[in-house]
């Protein structure tokens, strides 16, 4: 009898152990695609993926930066099409990390220079709060002002939208250039240019999500399958095994003739 319970508790913990090897062993077929990219650069590149077959898995480091893993089968391919899309952007210095504060002493031209890029940028995230505007950007173009000149160049601004898919925010623009137009002195309403493009991640993110849930690669799915089966076929196994020890462990009893 405690034979029997022994083999049952090896048996218990080498069907647990195969599971165990069999999950790190997928754990273990990830591979860093990209690191330090935006949230949002992250889901497109993940939608661009997707679309193309690829199933790729995104993780973040708290920090607001996010990394991409592929298995390492599609690594080449991945590459390849998130290439064809421009995929990871270049990445260009913004006048808020050229013209940082962390100098003691800073001239009146960085001066500006910050205080343009931050009213850039609350403008910015005033707009990308609109219903239907999934990101925007706001460049204002202030000339510096100069007594001596009699013809003063006038302040510009270009706004750049994307929308969602499917809005229409041509509406909102007057709305839009009077936010802009009363953030700055001397700014004129018909010197304000706002240009709207259409966003496509939200459409390509239904078909990501379809296109993971199709379950990946065929050759992967194969691999899955068998590991899967082979792991049911052992544990039933160790099932009929154990029922037949305990049908051999049953005391026989003989009929007593009458």
């Amino acid at each position: 009898m405690i034979k029997m319970r022994a083999n049952n508790t090896f048996k218990k913990r080498a069907s647990l152990g195969v599971v165990l090897a069999a999950t790190l062993f997928l754990a273990g077929c990830q591979s860093e695609l990209y690191s330090s990219l935006q949230e949002r650069e992250a889901n497109e590149m993940i939608s661009v993926l997707a679309v193309n077959g690829i199933e790729a898995s995104r993780t973040s480091d708290g920090k607001g930066n996010f990394t991409i893993s592929v298995d390492r089968g599609d690594f080449s391919l991945a590459i390849a099409k998130l290439s064809e899309k421009g995929l990871p952007r270049e990445q260009f210095g913004s006048l808020g990390k050229i013209f940082s504060s962390e100098k003691l002493v800073s001239t009146p031209f960085e001066e500006r220079a910050r205080f343009m890029h931050a009213l850039n940028e609350e403008l910015s995230n005033s707009i990308s709060r609109i219903n239907g505007v999934v990101s925007a950007r706001v460049h204002l173009m202030v000339p510096e002002d100069n007594p001596f000149e009699d013809n003063k160049t006038p302040p510009r601004a270009s706004v750049f939208i994307y929308q969602e898919a499917g809005q229409d925010l041509r509406p909102q623009i007057p709305t839009i250039k009077n936010l802009i137009v009363n953030s700055l002195d001397n700014l004129e309403y018909s010197f304000v240019e706002v240009a709207l493009f259409e966003d496509n991640t939200s459409a390509t993110a239904t078909t990501s999500r379809r296109s993971v849930a199709s379950f990946g690669s065929g050759a992967w799915n194969i691999f899955l399958l068998a590991l899967l089966g082979a792991v049911a076929w052992y544990g039933f196994r160790l099932s009929n095994n154990s029922t037949k020890q305990k049908n051999r462990q049953k005391p026989v009893t003989s009929k007593s003739n009458a």
